[in-house]
């Protein structure tokens, strides 16, 4: 299959993401007083409304809703110029879920004023969106570290 065809494929799986995403979102902010876990309390399902930006440093909102746009518009320039010239499917991949899971929390920023996070994970509660972004940034290092092999 020609990268163009799997170019869409991976836009359209990352955009079921963003949705499936966005319903869990959802769910968590309807039922703020749901818990569940698979190890107590290292593992499960837990709402958190995060009003900081990553790691929970604490950034006004007003300034996440002004800054992210920007930023995610130079990520997109970026790709034009660096990697849609490159011919690995892992560049375009890591650039469609990167930019998804963004746009995913920033969606939060502008509904609600905060990322809705529900997956408790050892210390610190993420959402499918954050582990989005996570992939998307290891499949580049990965990607460039067997280049420069």
């Amino acid at each position: 299959m020609k990268i163009k065809g799997r170019l869409i494929i991976y836009t359209l799986i990352s955009g079921l993401f963003l949705l499936f995403d966005q319903v869990l979102k959802y769910f968590a902010r309807l039922n703020p007083d749901y818990t569940y876990y698979l190890w107590k309390p290292w593992l499960g399902w837990e709402y958190f409304p995060n009003p900081g930006i990553a790691f929970s440093l604490p950034v006004p909102n007003w300034l996440v809703i002004i800054f992210t746009p920007l930023v995610l518009l130079g990520l997109i320039f970026w790709y034009i110029k660096y990697l849609s010239k490159k011919s690995s499917i892992i560049y375009h991949l890591s650039f469609i879920f990167i930019l998804t899971g963004a746009i995913s929390n920033y969606i939060d920023r502008v509904i609600w004023g905060v990322t809705i996070d529900y997956l408790r994970i050892f210390t610190g509660i993420i959402n499918l969106a954050d582990v989005m972004i996570v992939a998307g940034v290891l499949l580049l290092i990965i990607q460039n570290s067997k280049i420069k092999k």
